[in-house]
This record gives structure tokens, C-alpha cells and sequence, in this order.
């Protein structure tokens, strides 16, 4: 017996990414693509997000825990740690749910623009102009997005060492290429 497909032209899909619990896979999976952050700064002639970001954040988090968290393991700490990881990765979070949130609707007007083209509509230049402010205001939300998660994944690096009991060193890439590529330095 051959069985039908349905018509799933009403099936709507959940955004749980909209309702789950902030974590840092969340905010990963939910963080802008860093491919296209230099493109959009330039397109809407916005400042760059500073390239360094996410190791400035690290340092000066291993400065914060090693000054302001009690260096006793034990609950107390692991909470403390915890909760500074958390606090920038819900932010994180927030600002890539504002940016997306902010898409969809520039991605709405953009579809109202060229539907009132295709049909003649009148109103085309405040259409237009509506359009432009709700594209350059997700743009600027996509910049924070991204200048979130990357001060979220600095403040995690630093904060998973503490939690490991690591000794924190700076980040080097050339370490870390030689590490992914030739195994342990």
C-alpha cells in the first residue's frame, strides 16, 4: 500500500531557539556568521567590531576571577564562575534574538517593497524608506550580535580554565594551529 503525503502547507516550525534556556551552545548556534561581519559593516557604513575582542575579554576576565573570585574550590567558586559565564551569555543570546527578530522583519517590508513594485503600489519612496531604517537597524543589531558572542566566548574560554583548574594563559593562535594540526606542542 503506498501512502500519501500530506499537505504540510500549515505546519508552522516551533522557534525553540526563541524560548530555550540561554547556554553557550545556544548562543552559538544562534550567533551571527563572522564571514559576513566585515561585509555588513561595510554595506551600512558602521564601525567594525574590534577584531580582538574576544581576547581582550578573555584577559581581563582572568584578571576579574583571578582578583574577585575566591580562589577556594569548591561550590561557592564553581557557582561564582558560573554565573559570570552565564550573565554575558544570556546577553549574548538576547541581542542575537533582537537581531533576528529584527531580519525577519526587514525580510517582511523588503517582500512588501517588491510586491508594490510588481503591482504599481503608490507609496513606493516611504515603502522604500521604511524598508532602508528596518535593514540598517538589524544590521546594527547584527554587529551587537556578534560583539556579544564574541565577548561571551571570551569570558567562557577564561572561566572554563577556572572551572578545569588550568592555569590560564593568553590565547596564541599559532599555539593553538600547531595543537589542532600536529597534536599536543
Amino acid at each position: 500500500m503506498k501512502r500519501e503525503l500530506h499537505n504540510t502547507s500549515n505546519v508552522v516550525r516551533f522557534p525553540i531557539e526563541e524560548r530555550a534556556r540561554p547556554t553557550l551552545d545556544l548562543m552559538r548556534d544562534l550567533a551571527p556568521d563572522c564571514s559576513a561581519v566585515d561585509l555588513t559593516a561595510e554595506a551600512f557604513d558602521l564601525p567594525f567590531p574590534d577584531v580582538d575582542l574576544r581576547h581582550r575579554v578573555d584577559v581581563e576576565t582572568a584578571e576579574y576571577i583571578l582578583n574577585h573570585i575566591d580562589p577556594c574550590p569548591g561550590d561557592a567558586r564553581r557557582a561564582a564562575l558560573r554565573a559570570l559565564r552565564d550573565r554575558v551569555v544570556d546577553a549574548a543570546v538576547k541581542a542575537a534574538r533582537a537581531w533576528r527578530r529584527a531580519a525577519l522583519i526587514a525580510d517582511d517590508a523588503h517582500r512588501h517593497v517588491a510586491q508594490a513594485r510588481a503591482e504599481g503600489g503608490y507609496w513606493m519612496s516611504a515603502l522604500e524608506q521604511r524598508y532602508e531604517m528596518l535593514e540598517r537597524d538589524a544590521a546594527v543589531l547584527f554587529l551587537e550580535a556578534y560583539s556579544r558572542s564574541e565577548a561571551a566566548e571570551g569570558v567562557a574560554r577564561a572561566v572554563r580554565l577556572a572551572l578545569d583548574g588550568e592555569e590560564w594563559i593568553p590565547f596564541d593562535i599559532h599555539r593553538e594551529a600547531e595543537t589542532l594540526f600536529c597534536g599536543s606542542p
